[in-house]
């Protein structure tokens, strides 16, 4: 590559003519076309970087436990997941999530209560996601936008029966069950705008294995997987359809919040409170288990460091790269709306730019993009195969808060295998 071509190329990044002496410095020897492989200019210090990921702090020794996040409506839900509350108030007993049965999970509830207790007609109770449309989207996003939780189950009073109903279909109804206040109707209709009226979101919980379970601990429920209705069309199903939609929100491994699983349970209204427990608890532990078989399966490749400056972060994680593997890349805590390039090489040559270091020099990829207005840039389907071989990429931001208009990202590694 000659000059004239490595300036082009840094050209088009967008990136200032300046960076071309930062890229081949004084005395750099560029091979010409035809030359044979060009010489590996110095390296920088590479700094000394444990192995990053976007999977969440449970697979971070240093880091907290992952949550899920458990909810409840009319009881017996509510009374279900009492001890899993950190609401000294609700649940004066004592929080029993935290790295629940060793699991490595903490577990916390959340749930409206009611007067009596033990209410047939119950109406919309009081606290965190009252029987009510606006009430409950509203918790339910404080909520979930601050536990991230690696997984959620949302339940509710079904039939007045002995069910254990796993609810298969949740929909994005244009038309509720009116609630007990005005408006009546939720606010806005349908509550996702980022689909279709009345579009179906399916459960991400191992239904069948729930199922399965709950017959099997013998507590004399009838657990079934219901594929062929749906939730009702009131507040369990708009709950539960807020359940499924953060999980398809947040459903890439590549995403810092990933959610792997989000569904529905309908509980009986005749089940006592401690069956409910029992039956609540052997449905939380099929729902780890699923967990953490996708976890186990899911191969994140390597952070190397060389992050900054400024906050914006890439990620990538998926299959292993092997023939039929599918990944998908994340650019996250970037500046909203911003300009982005990013880079690709085969070779690995750090050099300094805009206050901080390029690693994919020089670049076989540069690819324009933009972030959203969460300062994110989503890329699904990256297809493995065609290896053995290392490929680095990294991204570099428009971002007028850093000294020199520019953020740049950690340096990712990808491994194509045969």
């Amino acid at each position: 590559m000659n000059m004239r071509c490595l300036r082009i190329i840094v050209l088009g990044l967008g990136i200032a003519s300046p960076v071309a002496s930062a890229l081949a410095q004084p005395g750099t020897h560029v091979a010409e076309r035809g030359e044979g492989q060009a010489p590996v200019w110095p390296e920088l210090s590479r700094p000394r970087v444990a192995a990053d990921s976007p999977l969440p702090p449970r697979f971070d020794p240093q880091g907290q436990r992952p949550i899920i996040m458990l909810t409840g409506y009319w009881p017996p839900s509510n009374e279900a997941l009492r001890r899993f509350s950190t609401n000294p108030d609700q649940n004066p007993d004592g929080w029993l999530g935290s790295n629940w049965e060793g699991s490595g999970y903490d577990v916390m509830s959340y749930f409206p209560e009611f007067n009596p207790r033990n209410c047939n007609n119950c109406g919309r109770g009081m606290g965190d996601l009252e029987v009510d449309y606006q009430d409950t989207s509203e918790d339910f996003w404080r909520i979930a936008d601050s536990l991230k939780p690696i997984a959620i189950i949302t339940f509710s009073r079904g039939q007045i029966d002995f069910s254990w109903e796993v609810e298969f279909n949740q929909y994005n109804r244009l038309v509720w069950i009116n609630d007990y206040t005005p408006p009546y109707q939720p606010t806005p209709a349908p509550p996702d705008d980022s689909v279709p009226a009345n579009h179906l979101r399916t459960s991400k919980l191992p239904v069948e294995e729930i199922a399965t379970a709950v017959r099997n601990a013998n507590l004399g429920l009838n657990a079934f997987v219901c594929y062929a209705h749906d939730g009702g069309g009131f507040l369990s199903e708009f709950e539960a359809y807020h359940g499924v939609w953060y999980q398809a929100i947040h459903n890439s491994p590549a995403d810092p919040d990933w959610c792997i699983a989000g569904g529905h349970v309908h509980v009986g209204g005749l089940i006592s409170w401690e069956t409910a427990r029992l039956a609540a608890e052997v449905t939380l532990r099929e729902v780890i288990r699923r967990v953490d078989d996708v976890v186990a399966t899911t191969v994140v490749q390597e952070d190397i460091g060389y992050g900054g400056p400024g906050s914006a972060r890439l990620a990538v994680a998926g299959d292993a790269l092997g023939p039929g593997g599918l990944a998908d890349l994340m650019i996250y805590d970037a500046p909203a709306n911003a300009e982005v390039v990013l880079l690709g090489s085969r070779q690995f040559r750090p050099r300094n730019y805009a206050g901080g270091t390029v690693v994919p020099l020089p670049p076989s990829i540069v690819k324009r993009v933009t972030t959203d207005e969460n300062g994110r840039y989503f890329r699904p389907g990256i297809m493995g195969g065609r290896g053995p071989y290392s490929f680095y990429l990294q991204a570099i931001c428009e971002d007028p808060g850093q000294p020199q208009g520019k953020a740049i990202t950690n340096a990712v590694r990808l491994e194509f295998l045969r």
